[in-house]
């Protein structure tokens, strides 16, 4: 069950979308896996970074961005926020899960009231991507997607999927300009964009 918080974060983010849908653009961009599918595998990728514990401080708040002005951008954000809502009370590395809707428009105020450590990329955000790595790199902040193309343009970790198989997709100049170290076990599984 959606807490009160959350249920106000998505009503609000719902009226943005009624509001401002006529001013959508262009369509967004595919995931490769289904949210239900590729998520499971980001946390657990997570866990394979040896900075993951410091970086989240005691917990793992991941902000799922989406562009308020692209309605399939929203839609995408709320399916990974309704699959993440089954990892609620559930832990990574011991570390309690906290997830967030986070529109672009306030993506600065948002990573620093909500204590954010992860950016989920949701699809639609192909032209916020510099903006979204830029703060990224600079707060030390895990960006992740379901968007294989963001991956090769900057956004860390990805699921991507090859041979009708998910694979992990890792952007190794990013991951470390954010601050995280990926295992060599991984990196030997994944596919890595140097």
């Amino acid at each position: 069950m959606m807490s009160s918080s959350r249920l106000r974060r998505f009503g609000l983010a719902l009226a943005v979308w009624t509001l401002l849908r006529p001013l959508s653009v262009a369509a967004a961009e595919p995931m490769a896996l289904a949210p239900d599918l590729q998520l499971p595998l980001i946390l657990k990728v997570l866990t394979y970074d040896r900075h993951f514990e410091a970086k989240a401080h005691g917990e793992l708040v991941l902000g799922v961005v989406f562009e308020q002005t692209d309605p399939d951008s929203l839609k995408a954000a709320s399916v990974v926020y309704d699959t993440l809502l089954r990892f609620s009370g559930k832990t990574v590395k011991r570390l309690p899960i906290r997830f967030n809707l986070v529109p672009m428009a306030s993506l600065e105020r948002s990573v620093e009231d909500l204590k954010i450590n992860v950016l989920y990329v949701a699809p639609g955000n192909a032209r916020n991507l510099e903006r979204l790595t830029r703060l990224s790199q600079a707060k030390g902040i895990t960006t992740a997607t379901g968007v294989p193309d963001y991956v090769k343009q900057g956004i860390a970790v990805g699921i991507g999927v090859s041979d009708d198989r998910p694979q992990i997709l890792i952007n190794l100049p990013a991951s470390k300009s954010e601050g995280s170290e990926f295992d060599a076990s991984l990196l030997r599984i994944a596919s890595v964009v140097k």
